[in-house]
């Protein structure tokens, strides 16, 4: 490779190395050969003067090093992108936009907004992920996307939390349970219960473990779920009760699938928040769907 200077293409592939994890979707991409990617990943490998990429032929990976880098190339190429629509279209927003969410959020809570954001930006690249909220603290910290939501977000010294709306915990239980004909319940009428919970190391799980634990409350925990749709479909379904964002199943109140009661001895909330990596320089796309997130 002629020179030492870096170029838009360079970081091109190095991203689409990353994103595809294989050199000969890399090389069809960007309508090279094969050995020149791999020439172009070595050259950066020298330039750096560290180990970018893990050549390991049953499974790719970056090294910490790559994962620094790759987060500085999509920075600098959506910077290029951004200056080049907004010479062409100065008032127009592009670019891509990266959010991971928990599930609860993102299906029930962040669905109408990405609709609206898009129809007022039809040309940004808006990319929502599911995710646990270990998973997006750590793709948040390497770059990976450039926002994270949240239930009970947690501090860290390398992230910064921005509030988003706190949504009321209520009794979830089938229409036709007893409970259901009430105004309002007691963490006590749960005593005994079969519970459908949340797996043990998300966060909603361990807020719902102290609710009862302060009430002194045992439940008989018959299944424990990843995500709040499967939770949803066992209650339903009668296996157990649950406690749940009001909001996340609103929808299924309003279709008589599922009652949703407050509690007497409430109210609990859950909070939800944007985790953003400190430092980090988002784009006017990502500052804008930011905004749009913040809007009552």
């Amino acid at each position: 490779m002629k020179g030492s200077r870096l170029h838009l293409d360079l970081f091109k592939v190095f991203c689409d190395l990353a994103e595809t994890a294989n050199f000969s979707r890399t090389a069809a991409r960007n309508n090279l050969t094969q050995s020149a990617v791999s020439q172009q990943i070595t050259f950066l490998e020298r330039h750096f003067g560290r180990r970018l990429v893990e050549r390991d032929k049953k499974a790719f990976s970056l090294t910490e090093p790559g994962q620094v880098l790759l987060d500085g190339c999509r920075r600098i190429l959506e910077t290029h992108r951004e200056v080049v629509a907004g010479i062409r279209h100065p008032r127009r927003l592009s670019g891509s936009v990266r959010v991971e969410t928990i599930y609860s959020v993102g299906l029930h809570c962040l669905a109408p907004k990405v609709r609206s954001f898009l129809q007022s930006h039809p040309e940004v690249n808006l990319h929502v992920a599911y995710r646990r909220s270990d998973d997006i603290y750590s793709d948040v910290l390497l770059g990976a996307c450039d926002l994270g939501i949240v239930a009970y977000p947690w501090p860290h010294p390398r992230i910064r939390i921005i509030p988003l709306k706190r949504e009321r915990l209520v009794l979830a239980c089938p229409p036709a349970d007893p409970l259901a004909k009430k105004r309002r319940v007691r963490v006590q009428d749960l005593a005994g219960r079969n519970f459908i919970a949340f797996e043990k190391d998300i966060p909603t799980r361990r807020a719902i473990d102290a609710i009862l634990r302060r009430a002194k409350v045992s439940v008989k925990v018959v299944q424990e779920l990843d995500n709040v749709e499967t939770i949803m479909s066992s209650v339903e379904v009668g296996l157990g009760v649950s406690i749940l964002p009001e909001e996340t199943i609103a929808r299924d109140i309003g279709s008589g699938h599922l009652a949703g009661v407050a509690f007497s001895d409430g109210p609990f909330y859950r909070p939800t928040g944007v985790i953003l990596k400190r430092g980090r320089i988002l784009s006017r796309s990502s500052l804008e769907f930011l905004r749009a997130l913040s809007k009552r």
